[in-house]
């Protein structure tokens, strides 16, 4: 069985009813991947390419990595925190620094890696979605380029999309609800960076879509979102 780790921040993390409604994409990928794949998801809350390696979480994934196995890693949120040491990184110095190791372990135990750019969070100005997470997408996208890595652009990739939608719109993918619509958040949420079950299905979709237009073989592990399996209706009836 051909196997996926998960590598990031809070936006692709697997949930659980104490955090309900919130819905990392990492914890959907599986509806778009094939039976014979297993997804693991370790992404965490607020880490960032340093801290994810400095607490031991790169180790749990390296012990478990078996030759063939994937690992898409997507940081760059949490390595803005300037005012944080422990997580901060310079993003044309240690930022890439950490990628360079990330995808040197990988391959020595016959690993492939795919990269991911930080989603965008729901930011406009003057009606547009804008970019949050300064120099740190396109250091991702010059360090994979540079080195022969996909790397998926989901922070642009949100960004059109938001954009097109329109702010109001595109306020749906995001935790953002007035109060007393859920009983474990009894207070209003007005949270434009992590994502409920609808947003992280559709960084889900852009992220296999996008894959698709490469020839990374990590697509062996998902669904051809091109063509669509018949249903049996009759099979369905009560």
């Amino acid at each position: 069985m051909k196997k996926i780790f998960m590598m990031g921040d809070s936006t692709m993390k697997y949930n659980n009813i104490y955090t309900y409604p919130q819905v990392g994409w990492g914890q959907v990928l599986h509806l778009f991947a094939k039976n014979d794949c297993l997804i693991e998801d370790h992404a965490e809350n607020g880490r960032s390419t340093k801290s994810f390696l400095e607490e031991g979480r790169f180790d749990c994934i390296l012990r478990r990595l078996q030759p063939g196995d994937y690992v898409i890693c997507q940081f760059g949120h949490n390595d803005e925190k300037i005012q944080d040491p422990t997580r901060y990184t310079k993003p044309y110095g240690s930022y890439q620094a950490n990628l360079k190791l990330y995808a040197d372990e990988v391959e020595k135990k016959g690993g492939h890696i795919v990269f991911s750019t930080s989603i965008t969070r729901h930011k406009f100005e003057n009606g547009v979605c804008v970019n949050s997470h300064q120099e740190y997408p396109a250091a991702m996208l010059e360090f994979a380029q540079k080195n022969g890595y996909t790397c998926i652009d989901l922070n642009q990739l949100t960004m059109e999309l938001y954009t097109k939608l329109g702010e109001e719109a595109s306020k749906k993918f995001h935790m953002i609800f007035p109060a007393g619509t859920y009983a474990c958040h009894p207070e209003a949420k007005e949270d434009h960076s992590h994502l409920v079950m609808e947003g992280a299905l559709m960084v889900a979709e852009l992220f296999v879509r996008a894959l698709a237009q490469t020839k990374d073989p990590i697509n062996e592990c998902f669904l051809d979102l091109t063509t669509k399996d018949p249903i049996d209706e009759k099979m369905l009836m009560d």
